[in-house]
Parts: C-alpha cells; sequence; structure tokens
C-alpha cells in the first residue's frame, strides 16, 4: 500500500511546515508535494489494477460458493428423502408406541380414578365407624355423669 505511505508522507509534511504567526495557514514546499504527488499518481494504477484483480477473484469465489452451496443443499435434500423412505418402518413404530402411550395413559387414569373411588369408600366407612364409636363414647360420658 505504497499510496497510503505516501499520504501519510504527505500529511506529514504539511503538520511540520511553518505556520505562519496568526494564522493557520503553513508554509510547505511545493516541489516536495509535488513529488510526493507525483509517485501517487505513479502508484495508482498499480494499486487500482490490484483492486480490480482482488475484486474479480472474490466474485469467482462468490460464485464457486453459490454453485458449492447449491450442490450440497441438492444432496442433501436427496439424502433426506431417502432417509424418509427408508423410514417408514420408523413412522409405523412410533405411531404404534404412540397408540401404546395412550392406551397405558387410559389405563392409569381408570386405574387412578378406581383407587380413589377405592379410598373414598374406606374413609367413608372409617368416618360411619368413627361416628358411631363417637356416639357410643358419648353416651357412656352422659351415663357416667348422669
Amino acid at each position: 500500500m505504497k499510496v497510503l505511505e505516501l499520504l501519510t508522507e504527505l500529511e506529514e509534511l504539511v503538520e511540520k511546515g511553518n505556520t505562519l504567526p496568526f494564522s493557520s495557514k503553513a508554509l510547505v514546499s511545493p516541489e516536495e508535494i509535488m513529488e510526493i504527488i507525483d509517485e501517487i499518481r505513479g502508484e495508482l494504477p498499480k494499486e487500482l489494477s490490484e483492486a480490480r484483480e482482488i475484486v474479480k477473484e472474490k466474485k469467482k469465489i462468490l460464485v464457486q460458493a453459490e454453485s458449492d452451496a447449491e450442490r450440497i443443499r441438492g444432496e442433501a435434500e436427496k439424502k433426506l428423502k431417502e432417509m424418509i423412505d427408508t423410514n417408514e418402518i420408523t413412522r409405523t413404530a412410533t405411531a404404534q408406541a404412540e397408540q401404546i402411550m395412550q392406551n397405558a395413559q387410559n389405563v392409569a387414569k381408570e386405574i387412578r380414578i378406581g383407587t380413589q373411588h377405592y379410598s373414598d369408600k374406606i374413609l367413608y366407612n372409617l368416618q360411619v365407624q368413627l361416628k358411631e364409636l363417637n356416639d357410643k363414647i358419648e353416651a357412656n360420658r352422659k351415663e357416667l355423669k348422669g
């Protein structure tokens, strides 16, 4: 990047120039500035052609990458279709497994409901027995007081 170096040199030349009193203007040597500008002109075509080559190469790389991506996408789609076709057995097994799970959940629900009814019946019978026992205790206490 010779041009950037020359521009930096030009910038330094302006910064080092003597300033006029009470002014922001600098005194620089026109010969030195013209010499650097000529060097920049000499370097520009070379660097511009290099930049064009880089852009051209970038375009080639992008076209190749797009082509490769399209090829890979096509291969992936083909492989996916093959996997879908060969996995029909897996789909059937999955459907059967889902049906078995649904049946198991239904049976578990029935068992849970049955257990709740049975537990409620036992607790009700216990409650009745406790009430009878409580009534007997209360009657015995009244008898003792009376």
